[in-house]
C-alpha cells in the first residue's frame, strides 16, 4: 500500500474526499480515476481504523452509488449523501467541527483496487 503523501496538492488531480456535517461526502473525480472509473462505487466504513474505503463496483450493485452521467464532471466531484453514514463518522471523530469541512487524500491499495481514507489525516477547513 502506498504511504500517505502530505506534499500532494489538492488540485484536480489529487484523490481526495471532503466531509461535510450536513450529510454530504463529495469525491473528487481523480479518486474515480484512480481506482477504474467504475460505473458503481461501494463505501466501506470501518471503525475501528477510522478509515472509509471506497470500492469499484458495478451500476447495479444494490449496497453501491451508481456513478453515471456526466453531472459529476462538471464539479469534478461526485456528491453523496449520507446522513447516517457522517452521523457515524462524527460519533467516532469526536474532536471534529460541525462547523468545518474536513478533506483527505487517499491512499490507494493497488493489489485490490480500493481508495482509502484514514480520517487521522483529515484537513479542516472553512465551509
Amino acid at each position: 500500500m502506498e504511504q500517505h503523501n502530505p506534499k500532494l496538492t489538492y488540485g484536480n488531480d489529487c484523490p481526495h474526499i471532503y466531509f461535510l456535517w450536513q450529510g454530504r461526502i463529495y469525491i473528487s473525480n481523480a479518486v474515480l480515476r484512480l481506482i477504474g472509473n467504475p460505473s458503481g462505487i461501494r463505501l466501506l466504513w470501518n471503525v475501528a481504523k477510522r478509515a472509509l474505503i471506497i470500492q469499484p463496483t458495478d451500476i447495479s450493485d444494490p449496497n453501491g452509488y451508481p456513478v453515471i452521467g456526466k453531472r459529476y464532471i462538471l464539479r469534478n466531484s461526485l456528491l453523496i449523501g449520507s446522513t447516517t453514514l457522517i452521523n457515524e463518522i462524527w460519533s467516532v471523530m469526536t474532536e471534529w467541527d460541525k462547523t468545518l469541512r474536513y478533506r483527505i487524500v487517499a491512499k490507494y491499495n493497488k493489489p485490490s483496487n480500493v481508495a482509502i481514507f484514514e480520517l487521522k489525516y483529515a484537513e479542516g477547513s472553512d465551509l
